[in-house]
């Protein structure tokens, strides 16, 4: 009988490498540490705060002015607990067992990751509120970014670790703007040049396909499965946003594939998929985040 260990290491670790390079939403994955479970309900995750006091005065007598520190944690609840099984009758393919692999890596590409994306960022819509509606043009594309970048400025956001996600229109407008500073890159070896924008007052540019780029989506519960727009959904312009900020969750991920031998319900290869995640933006970190969307 087939080793039925080494199938799904094998397979998982093949995922991993997929999911990294194809995923837009990838920096929103939270840091180690700054979050923590529930040991007793599933659905709950406890995001870190600190909160300290400001200064006081220093007095001759008494010294420093006494001040306190706390750390604690907030209750958010997960939300997205999404799957879905595929068999593959022995009989269908000569060689069943690599089928199955492209199968759950052309799953993971086209239907795993766009959802997650497409999950995320309708909800730090749904979180953060939009912040201006319009119409941008290239001649006023530049100066919508400058209000982004100056509202988060006045909120006191840090410079660092900021992000600005595009849709392809805006690129577009950027692009053909004058007011965007291009480098120009090119490979002596391939004789090709690039001249894309992957910064803009010093924050990293990630272009997001249209449809992971609106504000709501209806996500299947069944059949074909999948997402959707509906009729509340609005195409984005741009989100700027403190990357920190956006605390993505992955509590569970379970790729599995069972041989047939041990399939007791039909004579076929399982492949199964498991993700159990969801997207949070702390109350006090609101402010980070600023949302442009299409008038």
């Amino acid at each position: 009988m087939p080793n039925a260990y080494t199938f799904p290491v094998v397979y998982t670790n093949m995922l991993d490498a997929i999911f990294k390079k194809v995923s837009v939403t990838n920096a929103m994955l939270a840091a180690d540490g700054s979050y923590k479970f529930s040991e007793t309900d599933a659905k709950t995750v406890y995001l870190q705060e600190l909160t300290m006091q400001a200064l006081g005065d220093y007095t001759r007598d008494t010294g420093y002015d006494s001040g306190t520190i706390t750390v604690d944690y907030q209750a958010y609840a997960m939300g997205q607990d999404r799957s879905k099984k595929f068999i593959l009758d022995v009989l269908d393919a000569k060689e069943a067992y690599m089928t199955i692999l492209k199968v759950a890596a052309e799953f993971t590409r086209t239907k795993v990751i766009p959802e997650i994306d497409a999950y995320r960022i309708s909800k730090i819509c749904s979180t953060c509120g939009t912040d201006t509606t319009a119409t941008l043009t290239d001649d006023t594309v530049m100066n919508a970014i400058r209000v982004a970048k100056k509202t988060l400025d006045d909120a006191e956001v840090p410079s660092e670790n900021r992000v600005i996600y595009v849709s392809s229109e805006t690129m577009s407008n950027m692009e053909q703007s004058g007011e965007f500073f291009k480098v120009l890159n090119v490979d002596g070896s391939s004789s090709s040049i690039n001249t894309a924008i992957t910064s803009v007052f010093g924050m990293q540019v990630i272009e997001v396909p249209l449809a992971r780029f609106y504000s709501t989506y209806t996500f299947a519960t069944s059949g074909a499965g999948g997402f959707a727009t509906n009729g509340s959904s609005k195409e984005i312009n741009f989100i700027v946003a403190y990357a920190p900020a956006l605390v993505g969750v992955v509590k569970h991920v379970a790729p599995k594939i069972i041989v047939p031998e041990l399939n007791q319900g039909a004579d076929g290869w399982i492949y199964a998929y498991r993700i159990y995640h969801e997207l949070f933006v702390p109350v006090n970190k609101l402010p980070s985040v600023y949302i442009h969307t299409k008038a």
